[in-house]
């Protein structure tokens, strides 16, 4: 099963026609080295593991041909547009791959509490270190026991307010 998965890898790299066996080993090496790394826990992430080794030494191959002396600028500015692409590509691999591992941030949307009676509800940012600190200028929320408490609230003038116009 290991040498099935080195020959996989094996086969992302790329390597120069004149390549002597020990430049690819190193390329190859490097490259097991590169999905290891990524320490890969069940299948899903092995297979996304190996695109990425094979993606990222495609970058760096795009960015060493981009790197060469006395070539014409447009060849150039090819290679470096082609090495964005995949580094970019690479990010989002990297993304993929922290999302699959819970990484990834996580929003929460509540649109209703439900406060059951005796209960209490802390409607706000809540720090844990210091308590709640409503903001200035930030309403109050008032609730009944088991009332329905939107979250998006709609301001009301109170019968003070209105009688100060």
């Amino acid at each position: 099963m290991a040498r099935a998965r080195i020959e996989e890898i094996a086969s992302l790299i790329w390597h120069h026609e004149s390549a002597s066996q020990g430049q690819i080993n190193i390329g190859i090496v490097r490259a097991v080295e590169h999905f290891n790394s990524l320490a890969p826990r069940d299948g899903a992430e092995a297979m996304l593991a190996k695109q990425m080794a094979g993606t990222h030494f495609a970058a760096l191959e795009c960015l060493r041909r981009a790197a060469i002396p006395n070539q014409y600028q447009a060849a150039r500015s090819q290679e470096f547009a082609q090495a964005t692409k995949l580094m970019t590509l690479y990010a989002r691999q990297l993304d993929t791959l922290n999302k699959h591992r819970g990484k990834g941030q996580q929003k929460v949307t509540v649109e209703y509490v439900h406060v059951a009676e005796g209960g209490q509800a802390i409607v706000g940012q809540v720090n844990p270190e210091s308590g709640i600190r409503a903001k200035e200028g930030e309403a109050q929320i008032a609730y009944e026991p088991n009332q329905e408490v939107p979250l998006v609230m709609t301001k009301t003038k109170t019968k003070a307010a209105r009688g100060k116009r």
